[in-house]
């Protein structure tokens, strides 16, 4: 049986996202041998959907402590903070570009930068928009910043984004998290929305045995 693959698509202003981030690399540690995982961004929020903070703030404070409930996930108290203020513009481009750019000086896990980029914003409350904001983000994963950085700025990678929100489009993904096992031609779609870890644990588990069995 060929390594099999599993698509995370995510996207860093995605809060259900942040709640599932525990459970992927957990997934992840405990199934690297046998499948390669890739976190792939979603473009949650582009166009005419960018709107401050403010505008989403009763929506969230609502969904919030069910959130925390169900992941056991916190947001920081710097996050709390600047939602109530309100002004933070919700804008997922440049943290996307950010993926894309990690991807292309890296192997080392892009699911470990996903949980940090949505760190960055729900537990230290930095505004993802801030290029300046990415730097101990970058040096933390021991990437060189100027590099990191020219490359952020660089259209091509703006343009290999917006690739990847297509490719989520055309696979049908419609909402964040979801998470899809790719074995051969064949593709699972395992998680629409968040699912705890146990139950993706024995779906996998599932999936690579009936998979590798002699009859198939």
């Amino acid at each position: 049986m060929e390594k099999a693959k599993l698509l995370y698509f995510y996207d860093p202003l995605c809060g259900w996202c942040f709640g599932f981030s525990p459970v992927i690399k957990d997934l992840e540690k405990k199934f690297q041998e046998q499948i390669d995982f890739e976190a792939i961004s979603g473009g949650m929020v582009l166009g005419e959907r960018v709107k401050p903070l403010s505008e989403m703030k009763d929506y969230l404070k609502e969904a919030m402590p069910r959130l925390e409930e169900m992941t056991g996930v916190k947001f920081g108290k710097p996050y709390l903070e600047i939602l109530e203020e309100g002004s933070l513009m919700l804008n997922s481009e440049l943290p996307c570009i950010a993926m894309t750019v990690y991807k292309s000086m890296t192997q080392k896990s892009n699911i470990e930068f996903a949980s940090a980029l949505q760190s960055t914003l729900y537990e230290k409350g930095l505004s993802l928009n801030e290029i300046d904001n990415y730097k101990k983000l970058v040096e933390s994963f021991d990437l060189p910043w100027e590099v990191f950085k020219n490359k952020l700025e660089d259209s091509a990678y703006k343009e290999k984004t917006y690739q990847e929100f297509q490719m989520s489009q055309q696979m049908g993904i419609g909402g964040f998290p979801s998470v899809v096992l790719s074995i051969g031609s064949q593709g699972y779609l395992i998680a629409r929305g968040y699912r705890p870890k146990a139950e993706l644990k024995s779906v996998i588990e599932e999936i690579l045995a009936k998979e590798s069995s002699p009859s198939k």
